[in-house]
C-alpha cells in the first residue's frame, strides 16, 4: 500500500507518539500488508510476540515495534512504542481513504414524512425513507436504502451505511455508527400459550401430563424500544431486538461487532465489547467494559460483572462475576477450564493405572483369602 507522499522515520514517530532508534531522516514511500513481504521502500508493523523473534527476516526500512525491541540489521530504523495497537490506530486514522458519503441535505429519491425533523446539516441519501415524528440530528449521514421508522430520535454525527432498518421508536444518541444492515428494533422473541405447554410440563417432571393437542403460540406484542446511547458503534447485520416492556439499552462506548444477536430488555453497560456471532439471551446485563469474544452464547437472564471476559465459544448458564475469566461449555473460570482440561489429556493414563491397580488388589485379596483358608485348617 502506498502513502501519499514519501514520509521519515522522524514525521511518522511524531503522529504515532513513538520514539525512533536510527536514522530519523530515513523515508519509506509505502506500507507492508505483511511485514514480512516487505522491500526497502516499505514502513512494516511487528508487534506480535512470535513475529518479533523472526524481525531480521523483515527487510522494511523501518519496523515500528513495541519498546525494548531490538534488530540484527543495522541500516533498519525502528520506531518503538508503548502501545503498538494504538500506533496502528495512529497510522490507519492518518491515512483512512475518503468515503463516499452522501451530500448535504435530501436526496430527490429519499421518501421523507412531512411531520419528520431532518437538519439542514444532515444529509439523508438515496432512497432512503424516513418515516412520521422522526428526527435526524445535524452532522448525521444516512445513507442509501436505509429505512427508519416513525418517531425515531437520531443524535448528531452519526453515521448509517446502506441498507440499515431501524424500527418504530428506536433512540440512537450523538456519533452512532451502524454499520451495513444493522437491525434495531425488531419485536423481541416472545409468546406463550392458553394451557401449560408440553415443553413447561417436560421440564417440570410431568411428561404424563403432555398432549399431542394443538396448543396455540400466542405471540406477547413487543411494547418497548432500543435505546442506543451515544459513541456505540454496531457492526454488519447485527440485531438488537426491542424490549417487551421498558427498552433494550446499550451503554456508551459499547463496540458491537457484525452479525450479533442481543435479544429484547438486554441492558449493556458502558464500553463493553460483543464480538461476531455472540447471541445474548433475553434480559441480560453486561457490565461496564466486559468482553464477550466471538461465538459467546449467553442464555436469558444472566448477570455479566464489570470487566468480565467471556472467551470465544463459551456457553454462559450462570452470572458471571466481575474481573473473572471465563471459558467452556458450560463457561467456567478460565484456570479451572484448564486444570479440567490437564486431568482430561491424563485420563487414558490414568485409566489404564486403575485396571491396574484393581487386577493387582484382585490378586492381594485372593492371596489374603488363601492364607486365611490355610490357617482355619
Amino acid at each position: 500500500m502506498k502513502l501519499p507522499m514519501p514520509m521519515s522515520a522522524s514525521q511518522i514517530a511524531g503522529f504515532i507518539g513513538g520514539t525512533v532508534e536510527g536514522d530519523g531522516n530515513a523515508l519509506v514511500s509505502g506500507i507492508a500488508v505483511d511485514p514480512f513481504g516487505a522491500t526497502r521502500e516499505d514502513i512494516a508493523l511487528v508487534t506480535d510476540s512470535a513475529l518479533l523473534k523472526k524481525l531480521d527476516q523483515c527487510k522494511a526500512k523501518i519496523v515500528i515495534v513495541p519498546q525494548g525491541t531490538k534488530t540484527s540489521d543495522k541500516e533498519q530504523v525502528l520506531i518503538t512504542v508503548e502501545r503498538p495497537k494504538l500506533a496502528i490506530q495512529r497510522i490507519c486514522t492518518a491515512l483512512k481513504p475518503q468515503r463516499f458519503l452522501p451530500a448535504k441535505g435530501v436526496h430527490e429519491t429519499a421518501v421523507v414524512d412531512p411531520t419528520a425533523e431532518v437538519s439542514e446539516e444532515a444529509s439523508v441519501g438515496p432512497y432512503v425513507v424516513i418515516g412520521p415524528n422522526s428526527k435526524i440530528g445535524a452532522g448525521t449521514f444516512v445513507m442509501a436504502h436505509t429505512v427508519i421508522g416513525g418517531k425515531v430520535n437520531i443524535g448528531d454525527n452519526c453515521l448509517i451505511h446502506p441498507g440499515c432498518l431501524i424500527a418504530d421508536y428506536v433512540r440512537i444518541g450523538n456519533r452512532v455508527i451502524l454499520q451495513q444492515g444493522a437491525n434495531l428494533g425488531a419485536d423481541g422473541f416472545g409468546y406463550t400459550t392458553e394451557k401449560p405447554a408440553n415443553a413447561e410440563l417436560l421440564t417440570q417432571g410431568k411428561a404424563d401430563q403432555m398432549s399431542d393437542d394443538r396448543n396455540p403460540l400466542l405471540k406477547i406484542p413487543q411494547i418497548g424500544t432500543v435505546i442506543i446511547e451515544d459513541d456505540v458503534e454496531i457492526g454488519a447485520y447485527s440485531t438488537i431486538d426491542r424490549a417487551t416492556i421498558g427498552a433494550t439499552v446499550i451503554g456508551q462506548g459499547t463496540k458491537v461487532d457484525n452479525l450479533v444477536l442481543i435479544a429484547h430488555n438486554c441492558q449493556f453497560g458502558n464500553d463493553a465489547i460483543v464480538v461476531g456471532h455472540t447471541a445474548v439471551g433475553g434480559s441480560c446485563k453486561i457490565g461496564d467494559r466486559a468482553i464477550m469474544a466471538g461465538g459467546v452464547r449467553l442464555r436469558d437472564h444472566i448477570t455479566v460483572g464489570k470487566d468480565a471476559i467471556i472467551e470465544g465459544c463459551a456457553a454462559v448458564v450462570k452470572d458471571v462475576p466481575e474481573r473473572d475469566i471465563q471459558v467452556g461449555m458450560p463457561a467456567i473460570n478460565a484456570r479451572e477450564y484448564l486444570k479440567v482440561q490437564m486431568y482430561s489429556r491424563k485420563l487414558p493414563k490414568m485409566n489404564t493405572e486403575l485396571r491396574e491397580l484393581k487386577e493387582r488388589l484382585k490378586q492381594l485379596e485372593s492371596r489374603l483369602l488363601d492364607k486365611q483358608l490355610q490357617e482355619q485348617s
